[in-house]
């Protein structure tokens, strides 16, 4: 068998054409447009690739690859200061070479003494894998349920905050000038946010990706959703992948999402519920008026800095690769 050699995927033109091709061979075309365009919005698009070197792993035998793991830069926030972190992505091993997948593995630990590594899309045996290096494992939310439009009425319609008179609303995160402040809360590790995130975050190449926001007359972000479609039963739905606020109280992103819920056809098509799943950090829908809510499972894994171990953490499902 011949050895295998590990070592950082240094990303050239000629590089990123030489995973391509190993991914057409073992997966075939990307159902979500190109490789090549899905690798451009991860390293050349992405705002959090200028300071986050690292693109992955790969894995040769005699010059040949044979296993290749990708990541995706990104920013968490702690105590109110920007974390680097890494989103897990595309993890691809030739079945003649299975050790290639534990070695790229074994070399997260050393990643991630300096990057929290998020993965997001892992198979049963990663899964496994991740749990046994002590990943933190947020595998369970709960889905919230709501009529919309019309049927909004039915339940709780008249529940919502009234909207701020004083700010506006807006779909089009280029309406964004700046936010009030780039994570909700400095006790817990979170997401960092900045215009340049959600510009990119809504252009996904892979998944259709909607914003609705809460401006000042300046352009200063205080609330907003991340929404994508969904199907529910056949039922067009919106989807809420994540919520996010500044404010002390929960009453304008309350306001926010009751627009939405009364006012589906904000975003194009509109729909006929709203739904969100919910991890145990957050308790924004936990008082809103939910036609039913249900358990569902999820496969949200965290590698964690050492010296963040234990650190309250803050997850929501636009997290790591979902959806990129």
């Amino acid at each position: 068998m011949p050895q295998l050699e590990l070592d950082a995927y240094p990303d050239s033109k000629a590089d990123r054409q030489k995973v391509v091709e190993f991914l057409e061979a073992h997966w075939g075309s990307s159902e979500h447009g190109s490789w090549n365009s899905r690798m451009g919005f991860w390293w050349d698009d992405n705002p959090a690739a200028t300071s986050i070197l690292e693109r992955g792993r790969w894995v040769h035998a005699e010059e040949r690859l044979v296993g290749f793991g990708g990541s995706i830069p990104a920013l968490h926030a702690w105590q109110g200061k920007p974390l680097p972190a890494l989103y897990a992505t595309t993890l691809c091993v030739d079945k003649r070479f299975p050790k290639a997948g534990a070695l790229m593995f074994l070399k997260q630990r050393q990643v991630g003494e300096q990057h929290l590594i998020a993965h997001t899309t892992p198979n049963p045996r990663v899964q496994e894998a991740l749990r046994k290096m002590g990943a933190l494992a947020e595998t369970q939310v709960t889905r919230h349920i709501l009529p919309a439009g019309a049927a909004s009425r039915l339940r709780g319609r008249s529940w919502w905050p009234a909207f701020p008179a004083e700010m506006k609303l807006v779909n089009n995160p280029l309406d964004v000038a700046s936010l009030a402040r780039p994570y909700q809360r400095a006790d817990r590790v979170e997401k960092w946010i900045t215009p340049e995130y959600l510009r990119w975050f809504c252009f996904s190449r892979v998944r259709e990706h909607h914003f609705l926001g809460v401006v000042n007359e300046l352009g200063v972000l205080s609330s907003y959703l991340l929404v994508t479609p969904r199907r529910i039963k056949g039922l067009r739905a919106w989807d809420v992948v994540e919520t996010f606020t500044t404010n002390d109280d929960l009453t304008e992103l309350h306001a926010l999402i009751g627009r939405l819920v009364k006012e589906p056809h904000l975003l194009p098509g509109g729909a006929l519920l709203v739904t969100a799943a919910t991890f145990a950090s957050d308790n924004v829908w936990t008082t809103v008026p939910a036609l039913m809510r249900r358990s569902q499972e999820v496969c949200h894994y965290f590698l964690m800095p050492e010296q963040l171990r234990g650190a309250p953490k803050h997850t929501v499902m636009a997290e790591g690769d979902l959806g990129l």
